[in-house]
């Protein structure tokens, strides 16, 4: 399967995932790996959002990283399985209050498991977060995990933010 298809496919795969749920909001990016560094084109999808604090509140720096090197800074590498772990977590149960998510826990399982073979093997993952409990701040919010996956000629991005 080409890179096309492949961008295609995993685009359809996500697009129920995306909305607010309660408190809860999710969004996803889908774009093709090319040319444009990889974290400035996540950077971007973070202002899009709308997430990003870029003035200081409190007289204290702004919470939110305020650059693609930042950001960078405060997302850790993960293996597939942790990662898997971390998007079924985000999408299964709201991240203040753990209640009821998008999904299932079982179809979210379904859902990032087929995400991950669309992808191939040689994806390569990383997060603010390894088990949404603790995790290093990426957004304005009181509570936010960020997911970003690189395979296959295809970038996804996955920000759940939520507020207690």
């Amino acid at each position: 399967m080409d890179s096309s298809e492949r961008l295609a496919r995993v685009k359809h795969l996500l697009a129920g995932l995306a909305g607010p749920y309660g408190n809860e909001h999710l969004w996803t990016f889908v774009d093709v790996l090319d040319g444009v560094e990889m974290f400035d084109k996540v950077f971007a999808f973070l202002g899009e959002c709308g997430v990003v604090d870029s003035v200081s509140r409190f007289g204290s720096p702004p919470q939110a990283p305020q650059n693609a090197a930042q950001l960078h800074g405060r997302l850790s590498e993960l293996d597939q399985e942790t990662a898997l772990a971390v998007l079924v977590g985000i999408s299964s149960v709201t991240l203040a209050y753990q209640t009821k998510g998008r999904y299932s826990e079982g179809r979210a399982r379904e859902l990032f498991g087929r995400l991950a073979d669309l992808l191939g093997p040689q994806t390569r993952w990383w997060s603010n977060t390894e088990d949404v409990t603790s995790w290093d701040p990426v957004t304005r919010h009181t509570m936010d995990a960020l997911v970003i996956g690189a395979g296959g000629g295809v970038l996804v991005v996955v920000l759940a933010v939520d507020e207690d």
